[in-house]
């Protein structure tokens, strides 16, 4: 016998089995090619941020190590240096102008005004020893200390890049359909991937200068050791030629200290040339 169902209730029939697809393909999680692509955006930028994130506290490590290492230097070699030197001119034995070449001696004088805080350890690996924070890099030097980003707070731009736009995903896919937030999703991971390079960069070059600054902090503590303003009474040349060998370790110590890794414009910045006092030996 033939099954008919009439037109009304054929309706209501057609409009509950309608729902019960639309529920079973909501539920089995189906989506558009579309919705596909933009979640896999989303996961490919969840890592590039995730690595972005991981290279900012290598950073922040590295700055940390290096202005504890630069306020050693400071207590433990420059400022006994600049007393013994102090000592030496007022006895009439040297004159440090003799000793050290102008930059040199511009360098360790202007070491000699500043004092090493909790604050300028945060800033002298990154800017050099003494130099002010120029206005355009405080808002980077606080991402990079604490890692805080505020859509409404200054922009953090890093060798280029807007930080803040690049890093939320809100803010990106904000009015965008699928297809362009999931490229727009992959423009910002090239950005973020670019900027982890730098990190990268900046790290290694926050590394070399720490041991070069190291090198030469453990020869001119064995220098130092060997003087004080009481052999140069006798007249003899050795405290002289000590007192000489010193005074380039300790210039070119002052000049490394002053020297940024990072431009004012937030980029990198030459690296500084070695010196054959780079790698001479102690001769303590």
């Amino acid at each position: 016998m033939p099954f008919f169902i009439p037109f009304a209730v054929g309706g209501l029939v057609l409009t509950a089995l309608g729902l019960g697809v639309r529920k079973v393909l909501t539920e089995t999680g189906v989506t558009t090619p579309d919705d596909a692509r933009l979640a896999q955006a989303r996961e490919r930028h969840r890592g590039a941020v995730a690595a972005l994130r991981a290279d900012r506290l290598q950073v922040r490590d590295g700055v940390g190590t290096y202005g504890a290492l630069q306020a050693r230097v400071h207590a433990e070699v420059l400022v006994p240096f600049g007393a013994l030197l102090e000592r030496l001119e007022r006895w009439g034995h040297v004159r440090e102008a003799e000793l050290l070449e102008p930059e040199a001696l511009e360098a360790l004088r202007a070491l000699l005004r500043e004092s090493p805080s909790r604050a300028t350890r945060r800033t002298w690996p990154l800017l050099g020893a003494g130099v002010e924070v120029p206005a355009a890099l405080e808002s980077v030097l606080a991402w990079l200390d604490r890692g805080w980003l505020d859509e409404d707070s200054p922009p953090v731009v890093l060798d280029g890049t807007p930080l803040y736009a690049a890093i939320s995903a809100r803010a990106i896919l904000a009015g965008s359909a699928p297809e362009e937030g999931a490229r727009a999703l992959d423009e910002a991971c090239a950005l973020l991937a670019r900027t982890t390079a730098f990190l990268g960069a900046l790290r290694a070059r926050l590394t070399a200068q720490e041991q070069r600054v190291a090198g030469l902090h453990g020869r001119a503590s064995a220098q130092l050791a060997y003087l004080d303003a009481a052999s140069f009474e006798a007249g003899g040349e050795e405290p002289r030629e000590r007192l000489t060998r010193l005074a380039v370790l300790v210039g070119q110590l002052a000049v490394l200290l002053r020297t940024p890794v990072l431009s004012s414009e937030g980029r990198l910045t030459p690296m500084l040339a070695a010196r054959a006092e780079d790698d001479a030996p102690s001769n303590g």
